[in-house]
């Protein structure tokens, strides 16, 4: 039980400071690149994409350890039959879908309830970057010239 409860604080402290150093990579790279602000904020959005997936594949990886090599607990229902499976799974509670189709037994539970809330807070970490890059970098376009009265026809 200690086992999993430390490798639970390693995987978020090692995806908060991994998060955290592509978060300051984008802030001190992306206004070097020589391309539109609009297309910053493409890069931005696809950047982030990938380091999700980066930090749902540390969770498989600790998943299948803890699986294969420690025997924490097991995955019932579908089985798994590839590494891919590890990375399916883990991509279903880092974005809290809970599909239910695989479903832990055993110590690994304490695991997937803390990959949820670390998933949840660094998409949310991702979403209020993504909220300010664009409120900087999107043009502002007016839908109406706030000096016009609106006159009805």
């Amino acid at each position: 039980m200690i086992l999993v409860i430390l490798l639970a604080l390693l995987l978020v402290i090692l995806t908060f400071i991994f998060h955290f150093k592509m978060l300051l990579w984008l802030s001190n790279y992306t206004p070097r690149l020589n391309v539109s602000d609009q297309n910053r904020v493409l890069i931005i959005i696809l950047v982030l994409f990938f380091t999700h997936i980066i930090e749902i594949g540390f969770y498989a990886l600790i998943f299948a350890c803890s699986i294969e090599l420690f025997e924490l607990g097991t995955l019932e229902g579908s089985k798994i039959n590839d590494p891919m499976e590890y990375l399916y799974f883990s991509s279903v509670l880092f974005t809290s879908l809970g599909i239910g189709d695989m479903y832990p037994v055993g110590h690994i539970r304490f695991l997937t309830g803390i990959e949820a809330l670390n998933g949840l807070l660094l998409i949310a970490w991702s979403g209020s970057f993504t909220f300010l890059a664009m409120g900087n970098l999107w043009p502002q376009i007016k839908c109406y010239d706030s000096d016009e009265k609106l006159t009805e026809k």
